[in-house]
This record gives C-alpha cells, structure tokens and sequence, in this order.
C-alpha cells in the first residue's frame, strides 16, 4: 500500500512524513496560480516561488519522495490554443521540468498529448476531474500517454468495475479516498471549471464565488444520507481495494494545514481510525483547518457557521458499510432514488447538532438566496423586504422555510417537480380553508397528500422533526 498525498508547501511535513515512516511515494502541489490552472482557487492556497519550489522538491528528492505538479484545470477557455499563453503554458512546462518535478497531474487530453510529445520525462497521472469512470475511456487515456489515472470517485465504491478497469489498461491506478463531494454531484463539472479559471494567470481571479460549496451543503447538512453516499473511503476499507489490485491511494487537501493532512496520512497509513470521518476527509469545514479563509466576507462567514452543526460521522459505527458496495456496488447509478441504505446507515453513524445546524443552513440559504436573486450583485434589493409569494399567493416565512427545508431533502432528480407540484397543492390547501397566507398546515397537508406511499414515513420523520403536526 502506497501513498500519494497533498502538499502544502509547508517543509516540516516533509520531515514528519519521513519521521513516522508513513508510506508516502509522492506529494503533488502546483504554485497558487499557474497558465494551465489546477483543482483549487488561487485564493485559497499558499503563495510560492520558482526558488521555494525547486528546494522542496529537492528535499523530497531526498528523502525517497516524488513530486507531481497538478495542473488540473478542466478548461482553458481555449487559450491553449492562442499562441502568447500556448507560449507561455510551454515555457511553465519547461521550468515544472527544470525544477525537478517527476510528473504532472492533468486533466485536458490536448495537454496530456502536449507533455507525451514534448516532456517525455515527466510521468503523467490523469486526475480526477476527467472523470474516468470507464474501462474504454481509461484505455484511450493510456493510448494518449497516461503513466497513472485517478478514476472518477463518482465510481469508488463499484468494486466490480474498477476491478475490470485495474485488469483492462496498463495504467496504475490512484484511488482518491478522501473526496466528501456528494453522489454523482450535478455541480461538479461546474466548479472544477470555476475553480479552474480561479487559479490562471490570464484570468480575474478575484471573480470567485463557491456557488457549488454553498449547495453541496445544503443537501448534506439537510439530508444527512447525502453524507453518506460521499464516495469517500474508510481506512479500515483499504484492504478491499488491494485485494482487487488497488495499491495506490490518494488524500486530498493542499488548502489545509499541515496537522489536517497529516491526521488523514496516520490513519490511512494505519489502516484504522476511532474518531471522526469528517476530520480525515474532505468536503466538511472548509473554514476549519484551511490555510486561508475564503476571500469572499459573506462566503467566509456563512462557512464559519458550519462548526455550529458538530458534524461527527462516527467511524466506529460503519464496520460492515462497505460490504454492500463489494457486492452491488454498480447497482448505485441506477438505484439510488429508491435504495435507503445509506439512510439507515447516516442514523446510526452521523451527529448533528440540530439547532446548529439549522443555524448554519439559515446562514447559507440566505447567501444563496442572495445569489439567484442577483442581490449579492446590487439587483433586486427591493424584494429582500416583500413578503414571498408564489402564484400571487403570500406564504408565511415559516411555513416557506420548513417547505424548503423538506424539498431539499428529497432525491435531487425529482426535486424541481417536486417544488413546483407539492407548493401548488400547499396553495390549493390555504385556499380551500379560505386563506390568503400559506401556513405550515397547509405544507403537511400537501406533503401527506402528494408524496407516493413509500416516501412517506420520511416525510413524517421530516415534518415531526420540524415542530409540524403530520395531518393529511
């Protein structure tokens, strides 16, 4: 079992690493804003020089340790193809090269063609942002001159296909475990490409908002199932992988603090881990333990609150979750709408503090709010102030919150019809008692009323947990 860790150009992980012998094969990092662009918002990382890079390397170098440079942006915007930034991109290749770096991380196939072609000395490892998540689309990531892939986590816990992805391409595969994006997340592709122009040279990197981060939140501090369904791994689980012909493992985080990353290296490196999931993986506390806050103020404070929620994924309590995936893992894409695995699983390993959490999504929801409204932007400040209607009816604030609240929480792919059916029958209920106020009854009643029969214990669950008496 190997290691491949993020580096936060802090030098004194290096010597810890060594110290305690942790199976580390290679670090990977990339300075705070490059041509190609990476994985991570310039704003959220380190500030580096050529200098400072070279001398890491070298002291990796010599301590047995590989350097990877992750140059991971999921687009250019085509300015791969306009020849001062093509001459630039080529010249940063040259110097990544000169300073000693063993390989790249890439994502863009032209870029991976480009460093076969030109730089046959540095090794390539294709990251998880071109989502790999296909036997034939790793065989053709290998023809293009892939030395190592990193699947899509998306496919993490479908043993069955990876197995036949280890047997069907030459590449090494580098198994990230440490990913808390939620299940098949519709925002990803989204936010690798922000993040991506975030962090390039010939681009405002100031125009950086986490739209994704603040809606990958409020599914997972809504419905804690989602937290579940993260395609993160346990530590005690490695030995699943390896039994498939998985040897190399993947922790993210270069944006943390040294004692984070290296809490996630000891337990993965051990194979075991008595505390809390949320502190070893990433995708929870984005203020808690970065290096740097979020530069945006109301971004910044809506994620401070997120401590108020105590989120604990007790990991003493999932010995036997994995066993489901080794046998149905592949079944996941087609049945997770209806499957409530996960579910039971989160009841019995995940702990919210429930006022802190309601605390922590008002704060979110309100940003948010101010996003699609265009408030954040100076637009519609007016309507901050009016009460909300929806089909010229007016709903108790109340009453709209707690329909949101239990909205969020249902399966994302139904959601929009969900929205708009169960608001109108909650209307349709106000008018028929002869209001003009949609009320939290009125919200029930729709709920009870339109939600299929499987669904409703949840639904029940949902509306007791809200203070909402459950009357159909």
């Amino acid at each position: 079992m190997k290691l491949s860790v993020a580096y936060n150009w802090d030098p004194t992980f290096i010597d810890e690493v060594v110290k305690r012998d942790y199976p580390v094969t290679d670090f990977y990092a990339s300075a705070q804003h490059t041509t190609i662009g990476g994985g991570r918002p310039s704003s959220i990382l380190p500030e580096t020089s050529e200098k400072m890079i070279k001398s890491h390397i070298q002291k990796m170098h010599d301590n047995g340790i590989e350097f990877t440079y992750t140059l991971n942006a999921a687009c250019m915007g085509g300015q791969e193809f306009v020849k001062e930034t093509h001459v630039k991109m080529i010249k940063e290749l040259e110097a990544i090269q000169d300073a000693g770096a063993d390989g790249v991380v890439l994502a863009i196939p032209y870029l991976i063609e480009i460093v076969k072609e030109q730089f046959p000395g540095l090794k390539i490892r294709v990251s998880t942002v071109a989502k790999v998540n296909a036997v034939n689309k790793a065989i053709y990531f290998e023809k293009m001159g892939a030395d190592s892939i990193s699947p899509d986590v998306m496919i993490n816990r479908n043993f069955k296909l990876l197995q036949k992805m280890v047997e069907g391409t030459r590449c090494t595969l580098d198994l990230l475990v440490t990913d808390g994006c939620l299940y098949e997340c519709p925002y990803r592709l989204y936010h690798y490409c922000l993040t991506g122009h975030a962090s390039q040279t010939y681009n405002n990197r100031d125009a950086f908002i986490d739209y994704p981060v603040i809606k990958c939140n409020i599914e997972k501090y809504s419905n804690p199932a989602e937290i579940m369904k993260c395609r993160w791994v346990r530590p005690e689980d490695l030995k699943h992988y390896e039994a498939i012909g998985i040897h190399l493992f993947k922790i993210g985080g270069r944006r943390l603090t040294t004692d984070r990353i290296l809490a996630s290296v000891k337990a993965y490196s051990e194979q075991e881990y008595a505390g809390n999931l949320a502190n070893i993986i990433e995708g929870f506390a984005f203020e808690n333990g970065g290096i740097k806050s979020d530069p945006n103020k109301k971004m910044g404070s809506a994620n401070a609150k997120e401590c108020k929620a105590n989120l604990i994924i007790d990991n003493t309590k999932l010995d036997g979750f994995i066993d489901f995936f080794i046998e149905h893992g592949e079944s996941c894409a087609e049945n997770c709408g209806t499957c409530s695995y996960c579910e039971k699983w989160a009841e019995k390993a995940v702990i919210l503090d429930k006022h802190g959490a309601e605390m922590f999504l008002n704060n979110i929801r309100e940003f948010h709010q101010d996003l699609i409204t265009s408030r954040e932007f100076g637009l519609n400040l007016d309507k901050k102030k009016s009460p909300t209607k929806k089909n010229g009816m007016t709903w108790d604030p109340s009453a709209e919150k707690n329909f949101e609240t239990i909205i969020e929480r249902s399966p994302s792919a139904t959601r929009s019809m969900a929205r708009m059916l169960i608001a109108s029958l909650a209307e349709k209920k106000a008018r028929n008692r002869g209001a003009q106020v949609v009320e939290n009854q009125d919200v029930a009643s729709a709920f009870l009323e339109g939600v299929p029969g499987p669904f409703q214990k949840s639904i029940k669950k949902g509306l007791k947990e809200l203070g909402i008496k459950a009357e159909a």
